[in-house]
């Protein structure tokens, strides 16, 4: 039922748990699709030590996630795809939530369940009515939590051939980008359910991006953006990012966004670096 894509880019050190994470699933119809993109290290031997028919292993010289992602995707068999990095882990409970939405909800196409991370940080949520629900207005309320994750997200294979697969040119915000193009089209179902964990400390996450031309939030362009909602979710969206540029003292990449996108004025980042301080004091305060 559930065609599993795991990307695999030099992740010896964590891979296994990873897939384990996997195989420990209390549903059981699955296959797992290991998209090795170029790995240097031992990350690939690591996987072939596991033994289980449900495993590919597909080899291809070093692309980038998306490429991986996209590749798995493609080569996929079943109809439902998920997504896992090499770095995170499921819960048992993980597919047999996605699997009760998706009967809970036979018309919808786009599902995700909720995470924590490895270090405890608390993510700010709505108040929900129930547990799995319909998220009425995506981007009003994506500006007060992440509401999608890529080891939560779940969407129909078919779905890929009406809205494409991941833009390969952007390295940073390509999740992001593909869950924007998918909630337009498709709607998103969320469970509040924790089912995944997020690991923080894992091998070479990605760091603030040098690059700023291979990022999303660089390419968004707001003078296509209609929707006043969406306008807000991008402008804070920017704002995050020139905060983070700000706060690492990165100011050429600080600069060059701005200009890029000149309707983002310091006002909006001042205001997120204020909202950023503030959550970070009741954090302390409340959070044990």
């Amino acid at each position: 039922m559930f065609s599993i894509i795991i990307p695999l880019y030099n992740k010896e050190l964590s891979i296994e748990n990873t897939i384990h994470s996997v195989l420990n699933q209390c549903f059981q119809d699955f296959e797992i699709l290991v998209v090795n993109d170029g790995s240097t290290d031992n990350s690939v031997n690591v996987v072939e030590q596991i033994i289980d028919a449900r495993i590919r292993i597909i080899n291809q010289t070093n692309q980038g996630v998306s490429a991986a992602r996209n590749r798995g995707i493609t080569e996929a068999q079943f109809d439902w795809i998920a997504f896992l990095d090499g770095d995170d882990l499921w819960f048992e409970n993980h597919l047999t939530e996605v699997t009760k939405m998706i009967t809970a909800f036979p018309a919808k196409r786009f599902f995700t369940t909720s995470f924590k991370s490895s270090d405890n940080r608390r993510l700010s949520k709505h108040k929900r009515h129930s547990t799995t629900f319909k998220v009425e207005n995506y981007f009003k309320e994506a500006t007060k939590e992440l509401l999608v994750w890529t080891g939560t997200a779940v969407i129909y294979k078919e779905c890929f051939n009406s809205m494409g697969l991941y833009n390969t040119s952007l390295k940073i915000g390509e999740d992001t980008e593909l869950w924007n193009r998918m909630v337009r089209q498709y709607g998103l179902v969320k469970s509040d359910v924790v089912t995944a964990i997020y690991r923080v400390e894992a091998e070479n996450r990605t760091t603030l991006s040098k690059d700023l031309e291979s990022t999303y939030v660089y390419n968004v362009d707001l003078s296509q953006v209609e929707s006043t909602d969406e306008q807000v979710y991008f402008k804070e969206m920017i704002a995050n990012r020139l905060y983070q540029y700000a706060r690492a003292k990165d100011f050429y990449n600080f600069d060059k966004l701005k200009k890029k996108h000149p309707t983002v004025n310091y006002m909006a980042v001042l205001k997120y670096s204020a909202k950023h301080v503030i959550n970070r004091a009741v954090e302390r305060i409340f959070i044990k």
